[in-house]
């Protein structure tokens, strides 16, 4: 019963962050009707479903979209540091993190998780640029030639 109880309670801090329902499902094993039911009752409209279709350089076409992912990155970074939590709690913090310094950035919940497994993977690469030491993403534009997003300074990877 406990761990009901655990799965419905993370199913609202997700719901709470308008995750799709298919990350939700995954994350919680819960059925998808009652997270359908209950994102409408809590949000008054229904949730998208689905796999999340964008690619790490749909969402680092501009220039400020790259830096919200760049910025998004650094808090799961560090959110990954807090050796107790879960997975799933270390994306809820950085969210969370994130929201708080970008409250108008439109980088959704479950957009995030498109950057994290591409950081998982090693596609991507969170890196200092040598000359301003503000992070960057590397790997994560469609250009080939890799540059600061603050600086323009050229970037070698590692």
């Amino acid at each position: 019963m406990l761990d009901h109880y655990k799965q419905q309670s993370l199913a609202i801090e997700l719901i709470k962050r308008k995750a799709r329902i298919t990350l939700m499902q995954e994350v919680t094993g819960l059925p998808k009707k009652w997270l359908r039911q209950t994102f409408r009752e809590y949000h008054g409209f229904p949730a998208r479903s689905g796999d999340n279709k964008q690619s790490i350089q749909a969402l680092t076409r501009t220039n400020k979209q790259y830096k919200e992912a760049t910025a998004f990155a650094v808090c799961y970074r560090h959110a990954q540091l807090i050796v107790d939590q879960s997975d799933i709690d270390n994306v809820i913090n950085a969210f969370d993190v994130f929201k708080t310094m970008h409250p108008a950035s439109r980088l959704s919940f479950s957009e995030t998780d498109v950057i994290i497994k591409e950081l998982i993977a090693n596609k991507i690469e969170l890196t200092r640029c040598p000359v301003c030491n503000c992070w960057n993403l590397l790997r994560a534009r469609m250009d080939q030639v890799e540059r600061c997003g603050v600086c323009k300074e050229h970037i070698k990877a590692k």
